[in-house]
């Protein structure tokens, strides 16, 4: 892949003599120069920020231990929970890379409350029902047919 450099053609004219002038014209950069350019400059800037960063450390650092200051003086209350915090999540998603299943306890419900035992069965398919929420299929066409509630009970 070639690129081609362009020139600028300039005639001046001085006592009787006419001058050629060529100027190059600034060379246009291919996406991969580009790309290279950006690598670099985020390198570099990445650089600088740390740099910077430490500086500002020791700024702070340096005014906390002057008036004798904490974080807590700060109002950073909640640091050491939330360092806590920060840290248990990273440990668990390092224990969850390396293996999940030897990490992973069995699913428990959500749900907290009770089985409750069933009330009603249903002679041909043994289908059964506690008696709470919407009223199966099954019972519905058999009291549709002529039978009572009561003749489903469990006893």
């Amino acid at each position: 892949m070639g690129i081609t450099i362009g020139y600028t053609k300039y005639y001046i004219s001085v006592d009787n003599f006419i001058l050629l002038i060529y100027i190059q014209r600034p060379m246009k950069k291919s996406y991969k120069q580009l790309m290279n350019d950006i690598a670099q400059m985020t390198s570099t800037a990445n650089k600088i920020r740390k740099e910077e960063i430490a500086h500002v450390k020791k700024a702070i650092q340096s005014k906390m231990a002057e008036y004798q200051l904490s974080l807590h003086d700060l109002g950073a209350a909640g640091v050491a929970a939330y360092a806590s915090a920060r840290k248990s999540i990273s440990d668990s998603k390092a224990a969850a890379g390396k293996s999940k299943a030897a990490t992973k306890a069995p699913a428990k419900s959500k749900d907290k409350r009770s089985v409750v035992k069933p009330k009603y069965k249903h002679a041909k398919s043994g289908a059964t029902w506690s008696g709470r929420g919407k009223t199966p299929r099954w019972m519905a066409d058999e009291i549709k047919a002529g039978k009572k509630r009561d003749s489903f009970l469990i006893k």
